[in-house]
C-alpha cells in the first residue's frame, strides 16, 4: 500500500486511489484509515492534474506570462513537492522513529504530517492554474468557455494574492508574482531599449505579444513618400497591470515610439545650417537604459517603475531627441499650424472662402451643371486642390516682390487641400462630434499637412485630424458670417440720373416701401452678423490666443534676469561659453513628450472653449450656419426679381413674385432668430456651469453680447 501510496504522489495514476478518493471496495479499511488515504488521494490527483495543465499552458496558451507562470509552476513548486516526497519515502527507509514506529509499523497519520501545508498550496495553485486557462489545459474546452486570462489579470490576481494571510501562500505568490513580472518587463524593455513591439516568442511565429498594451494601428489613409503606411502606436488600457499609471503608459508609448521611428528613419535630419546626426541610439544608450530597468525589483512599485521610465525618457530626450527636434523646429510648426489652421492669419481665411466660392460659381456656370447635380456628379480632387493653390497665389500677390514671407512659403510646401477621406476606425483618438467640413464648398473636405521627419515625434496624425476638424469649424463660420456682410454691398438702389422729377420720386418712394417690408430681414441679418463677428472674435483672442501664449512659454521658456545679465555681459570668456551654452540650452528646453503632453493640452482646451465638445451648441450653430445661408441666397435672389421688375417691360407683372419671395425670406428670418435665442441660452447656460468649464472665460463673451431684440 505504501508503495502505491507514493507512487500516486509522484503522478502516477492508481487503480485503487481514484479522484475521489479509496475505492468504496477495498477490504479491511477502518473509517479513519480510509479518511487518511483519501488525503493522499487528493494530493496525488492534484499533482497529476497540475502537472497535466502546466503541460498545456506551456504549450498553448497565447500570453507569454502565463506560460512563463505555468513554467515556473512545473520546475520550481511542483519539483518541491516531488523532493518532498524523497525525502518522506528516504525517512521511512531510514527507519526514522518520527516516521516508523516498533516492530516496522509505518504509520499513515505520520506520513501524512510529512506533507503538512501542501494541500493548500497545490489547491491553490491548481485554482491558479484554473484560472489561467478554464479547462486545464482541455484546448477544446477553452475554445467553448472563452478567453483564457490576460498577462495583466495574471499580475493583477498575484499582487491580490499575496494578502492570503497564509504565509506559505504569500511565498508561493511573491515568486510566481516575480515570474510574471520578470517576463512583463523584458516585454516592455523591447519596446523602450530597442522600439520593437514584443513578439508572442510561440516557436517563432513572428505575431505580437498579446500580453503589451501597446499595439500597432496602420492608417491606410495617409501614406508616405516611400508608399508606406504611417506607424501609429496605441495603447490597450484592458492590458494594463494595476501598477502602471496612465502616465507611465503614455511615457513607455512615446518612448518606444520615438526610437522605433529613429531606428526607421535612421536617426539623421538636415537642417538649414547643420546636419544632426544620430548613429544607433537603441545602441549607445542601451547600457544606460537597461540599467535603469534592472534595479527595478519585484513586486513593482508604481512610483519606482514611474521613475525608471521618466529617467530612461530624460535620458533619450537630451541626448538624441533634443538634437534632432530643437525647439525652434516645434515652434515654426506649431506657428504654421496656428496661422493656418486655426485662421489667425485673417487674409488666408478670407482669400481661401472668397476661392471657394468662386470655384463653386465656376462650377454652376458650366453647360449641364444642373444636369449634373441632378444625376450626382461627384467634385474632383483637382478642383479642391485647385483652390489652395489660388489662394496662395492671391497671398503671395499681395506681399510684393521685395518682401519674403518664410512662413508662408513653409505653408505652401506643408499644406494642401484635398477631398476628406474618414479614418480607420482603429485610428487612436479618432475625433468624434459634429462635422463641419463640408460647408466650404458643398462636399466634404480636408486641409492637411505633410507630417515628416522629425516632427513625426512631436505631431501624430490624430492631431492634425484634430487640427483639420477644428478648421472646418472655424472656416465654416467665417464662411457665412462674410457672405452676411457681402449682402450690404448694393443693398441702396440710386435712382438714375436720366429719370425725370417725377418718376425719380416714384422710384424713390418704391425703394422706402421695399426698405420698409424689408427692415425685419436686415434686422435678422445684422443681428446674425454682430453674433457671428462677435463670437470669431472671441474666439480668436480669448480662446486660441490664451491658450498659444501658455503653449509658447512652454516650448520657449522665458531667461530670467541673471541669465539676461550674463548674456549682455561682453567680458565673458566666448570660448567658455560656447560649450556650456549649448548643454543648457537642452537642459532648459522641455523633452519631446512633455511637449507632445502639452500641446494635446492646447488642443483639448481649444476644442473644448470653442464648444465644439458642447452636444447642444455645435449642432445648433451648424443649423445656423446652414439658415443663413438659405436666408441670405433668398435675399440675392430677391434683389435680382427687384432688379428685373425696375426694368418694367409692360404686360408682366412681378409683384407677386416679390411678395412671395420676401415672405420666403421673412420665414427664414423668423428661423435664424429662433437659433440665435437658443444658441444664447445655451452660451448662458455654459456660463453658470463655469465649473465644468474652467478657464473658458464664457462671461467676457455674454459681456459682448446684447441680444436683446430678439422677440421684437
Amino acid at each position: 500500500m505504501l508503495h502505491e501510496l507514493f507512487l500516486l504522489l509522484s503522478g502516477n495514476p492508481s487503480p485503487l486511489l481514484t479522484s475521489n478518493g479509496l475505492l468504496k471496495s477495498f477490504p479491511l479499511v477502518s473509517p479513519s484509515e480510509r479518511a487518511l488515504l483519501n488525503n493522499f488521494a487528493t494530493l496525488g490527483h492534484l499533482h497529476i492534474s497540475l502537472r497535466h495543465a502546466c503541460s498545456a499552458i506551456t504549450t498553448s496558451h497565447t500570453s507569454t506570462i502565463a506560460r512563463a507562470i505555468a513554467s515556473g509552476i512545473e520546475t520550481h513548486h511542483l519539483q518541491r513537492f516531488r523532493s518532498r516526497i524523497l525525502d518522506v519515502e528516504s525517512s521511512i527507509l531510514k527507519r526514522e522513529t518520527g516516521v516508523v514506529d516498533g516492530y516496522d509499523i509505518v504509520s499513515l497519520a505520520k506520513v501524512l504530517s510529512g506533507f503538512d501545508g501542501w494541500e493548500r498550496i497545490l489547491r491553490y495553485l491548481h485554482d491558479l492554474v484554473e484560472s489561467l486557462s478554464p479547462g486545464c489545459g482541455n484546448l477544446e474546452k477553452i475554445r467553448k468557455t472563452g478567453n483564457p486570462m490576460t498577462g495583466a489579470d495574471i499580475i493583477n490576481r498575484l499582487r491580490n494574492d499575496i494578502y492570503t494571510g497564509y504565509p506559505s501562500l504569500e511565498e508561493v505568490s511573491l515568486h510566481l508574482l516575480e515570474i510574471a513580472e520578470t517576463a512583463w518587463l523584458r516585454e516592455v524593455s523591447t519596446w523602450v531599449l530597442y522600439g520593437r513591439l514584443p513578439s508572442s516568442s510561440t516557436y517563432g511565429d513572428g505575431k505580437d505579444s498579446v500580453d503589451f498594451f501597446i499595439s500597432e494601428v496602420v492608417d491606410s489613409t495617409q501614406q508616405e513618400e516611400e508608399g508606406q503606411g504611417i506607424r501609429e502606436y496605441t495603447i490597450n488600457k484592458r492590458l494594463l497591470p494595476g501598477f502602471v499609471t496612465a502616465h507611465t503608459a503614455a511615457s513607455i508609448l512615446f518612448i518606444g515610439r520615438a526610437l522605433s521611428m529613429i531606428r526607421l528613419r535612421g536617426g539623421s535630419v538636415q537642417n538649414d545650417t547643420t546636419s544632426a546626426a544620430v548613429a544607433s541610439p537603441e545602441m549607445t544608450l542601451l547600457p544606460i537604459h537597461l540599467q535603469f530597468l534592472q534595479q527595478l525589483k519585484s513586486p513593482l512599485s508604481p512610483q519606482k517603475l514611474t521613475n525608471a521610465i521618466a529617467s530612461i525618457r530624460l535620458s533619450l530626450s537630451r541626448h538624441t531627441l533634443q538634437t534632432l527636434l530643437p525647439a525652434e523646429k516645434v515652434m515654426d510648426a506649431i506657428q504654421v499650424l496656428r496661422e493656418f489652421f486655426l485662421l489667425s492669419r485673417g487674409e488666408f481665411a478670407v482669400n481661401l472662402i472668397e476661392q471657394a466660392s468662386e470655384r463653386i460659381r465656376n462650377r454652376w456656370r458650366r453647360p449641364g451643371a444642373l444636369k449634373g447635380a441632378l444625376s450626382g456628379q461627384i467634385v474632383k480632387e483637382g478642383e479642391v486642390s485647385a483652390i489652395l493653390t489660388r489662394t496662395w497665389g492671391v497671398l503671395s500677390s499681395l506681399q510684393g516682390e521685395e518682401v519674403v514671407d518664410e512662413r508662408l512659403d513653409k505653408a505652401r510646401d506643408l499644406l494642401y487641400l484635398s477631398l476628406y477621406k474618414p479614418p480607420a476606425a482603429t485610428t487612436p483618438g479618432k475625433t468624434k462630434g459634429e462635422n463641419f467640413r463640408d460647408l466650404l464648398v458643398g462636399v466634404p473636405i480636408s486641409l492637411n499637412f505633410h507630417l515628416s521627419w522629425p516632427l513625426e515625434l512631436f505631431l501624430q496624425p490624430a492631431d492634425l485630424e484634430e487640427y483639420d476638424s477644428i478648421f472646418a469649424y472655424l472656416i465654416s463660420v467665417r464662411k457665412t458670417q462674410m457672405r452676411l456682410q457681402s449682402l450690404w454691398q448694393g443693398r441702396r438702389s440710386t435712382p438714375p440720373g436720366a429719370y425725370s422729377k417725377e418718376e425719380r420720386l416714384r422710384k424713390k418712394l418704391l425703394y422706402r416701401t421695399r426698405e420698409a417690408k424689408e427692415r425685419k430681414i436686415w434686422a435678422t441679418a445684422s443681428v446674425a452678423i454682430f453674433f457671428l463677428e462677435t463670437l470669431v472674435s472671441y474666439w480668436q483672442g480669448e480662446v486660441i490666443e490664451s491658450a498659444f501664449k501658455k503653449l509658447v512659454e512652454i516650448v520657449t521658456p522665458l531667461q530670467t534676469e541673471s541669465e539676461e545679465d550674463q548674456a549682455e555681459d561682453i567680458w565673458r570668456d566666448q570660448s567658455m561659453h560656447t560649450e556650456s551654452s549649448v548643454e543648457e540650452t537642452q537642459k532648459k528646453q522641455q523633452d519631446p513628450e512633455s511637449l507632445m503632453r502639452a500641446h494635446h493640452t492646447y488642443l483639448a482646451t481649444i476644442r473644448h472653449n470653442l464648444f465644439m465638445s458642447d452636444i447642444v451648441f455645435a449642432p445648433l450653430i451648424k443649423k445656423l450656419l446652414g439658415e443663413c445661408d438659405i436666408m441670405a441666397g433668398g435675399i440675392e435672389r430677391l434683389r435680382q426679381r427687384y432688379a428685373v421688375t425696375d426694368l418694367e417691360v409692360d404686360g408682366i407683372e412681378y409683384r407677386l413674385d416679390e411678395d412671395a419671395a420676401r415672405s420666403e425670406v421673412l420665414e427664414r428670418g423668423k428661423e435664424v432668430r429662433l437659433l440665435l435665442k437658443q444658441l444664447m441660452g445655451r452660451i448662458h447656460r455654459l456660463d453658470e456651469e463655469r465649473e465644468e468649464w474652467a478657464g473658458s472665460k464664457v462671461d467676457r463673451l455674454l459681456m459682448r453680447m446684447d441680444l436683446g431684440n430678439l422677440d421684437a
